[in-house]
């Protein structure tokens, strides 16, 4: 024990997470145990969900509140809320009653909202305060609060006035007031702000701390880039999910059956929408019948229109989530990827036209198949650029949009088009 105790101490908390998973819950209780409370709680919050909850499982109660005791009020909170409620319940009533409300006044927030992420421990003074006593403060509370950037001046009612950068501190007297030094013009998170929303703030102001006050403008926490980061990967595996069909929980999910559950809704909508597309082509057999070769141009539109439909749901999502876009400059960005789709297909229906003429010397079909091209690109391009907007317009994660219901739409509304241009070639032709 002494070796494996002396081999682990120099590794960061991440890297031994990353040896902790890889053992059996029996070996991770002893390794944590090893460690130390300090320690054990830094590697906790570093293992993934599903390991994480696993080895809960395996401590006991005191064991969970003694870890919870050296973890930032945001950690302690995400660890509480993985427990199931009768556990979540029993461990929140173990706690110092100082903690318990602490804890318990940020489970009341939206987990994907600023006051969710956020971690109430701040330093702060009063505005009547020197600068010795902002010194003070940072050496009393450096073993309970980490990577402090700026003291926060506050007035008697709490309400945030201004900061002062710790570095600062050692700039004037000790004995000049923080409020003749402080920064007034800061950056302030709503505690009701989204989550994506305020990762975006700390992408533009290159922040590392900001602070997180209510909508009486007084100071009730922090949120650090690093629970930002977390932020970030969170919502980029929900994006991926979506965007696959499937849901972010899923991700490190070991049960086959969970993931199943959580695939088959999307399996389902795509199935029936292509027993739609099928009902859709047996309205046009006579047309099918009648010029065979119809048909094996179906799978080329059908693919080229899913791929426009979903470069322009991507970039459209891409750029909401970075707030590059709002719903008020819409109408330019659908715009410009119609005006995308209709170059590109000019340019592909030409090829396909050439290649098609010389393979069947039909140039009637040819140019159907131009004109069918371009038309279901033009249609994708609209659905994929417009429906993350609409989505986003009416609060839905646009993300979304970029599932099935992009190619299953696609598929329906570009089958009708092209059916409805070879009934009327077929016409013609015969005619």
């Amino acid at each position: 024990m002494e070796a494996l105790s002396a081999e682990l101490k120099p590794l960061h908390p991440a890297d031994i997470a990353d040896v902790v998973q890889d053992l059996d819950g029996g070996d991770q209780v002893v390794v944590l145990k090893l460690l130390g409370n300090e320690r054990a709680a830094e590697v906790l919050t570093e293992i993934d969900e599903f390991s994480g909850q696993a080895l809960l499982k395996l401590l006991t109660d005191r064991e969970v509140v003694s870890l919870l005791g050296e973890m930032p009020s945001d950690d302690a909170v995400d660890i509480i809320s993985s427990l199931p409620p009768e556990k979540s319940e029993k461990i929140e009533a173990m706690l110092p009653q100082v903690e318990r409300e602490r804890l318990q006044e940020l489970l009341e927030f939206e987990e994907d909202t600023a006051g969710g992420i956020m971690e109430v421990e701040s330093l702060a003074v009063r505005e009547s305060a020197t600068i010795q006593d902002a010194i003070t403060l940072v050496r009393e509370s450096a073993d309970e609060i980490e990577n402090v950037q700026k003291i926060y001046v506050v007035d008697q009612h709490g309400v945030l006035k201004g900061a002062v950068a710790v570095l600062d501190l050692i700039r004037h007297p000790p004995d000049a007031p923080v409020a003749e030094v402080m920064m007034t013009h800061l950056i302030k998170i709503p505690v009701d702000m989204d989550q994506e929303e305020v990762a975006s703030q700390f992408g533009k102001y290159d922040e590392f701390a900001l602070p997180v006050v209510d909508k009486k403008e007084r100071l009730i926490g922090r949120i650090t880039v690093d629970d930002i980061i977390d932020v970030m990967e969170e919502e980029a595996s929900e994006d991926i999910a979506w965007i696959a069909g499937t849901r972010e929980e899923e991700i490190g999910d070991p049960s086959p059956i969970r993931i199943s559950r959580s695939r088959l809704p999307w399996l389902v909508a795509g199935l029936i929408g292509e027993i739609l597309n099928a009902i859709l082509m047996s309205r046009y057999e006579v047309s099918i019948q009648t010029a065979v070769t119809l048909a094996f141009f179906i799978p080329l539109l059908m693919g080229t229109a899913g791929n426009i439909g979903s470069q322009a749901a991507v970039v459209v999502v891409r750029e909401l989530a970075l707030g590059e876009i709002d719903v008020g400059h819409a109408g330019r960005r659908v715009l410009k990827e119609l005006v995308v789709a209709l170059l590109n297909g000019v340019i592909l229906g030409f090829l396909l036209f050439a290649i098609v003429y010389l393979w069947r010397r039909d140039p009637g079909l040819g140019g159907l198949l131009w004109v069918s091209l371009v038309s279901v690109m033009f249609v994708a391009a609209f659905i994929g650029a417009s429906v993350p907007l609409l989505l986003h317009r009416l609060k839905v994660d646009p993300a979304i949009a970029t599932g099935p219901f992009i190619t299953v739409s696609n598929d329906i509304i570009g089958l009708a088009i092209y059916m409805t241009l070879a009934t009327y070639y077929v016409s013609l032709v015969g005619s």
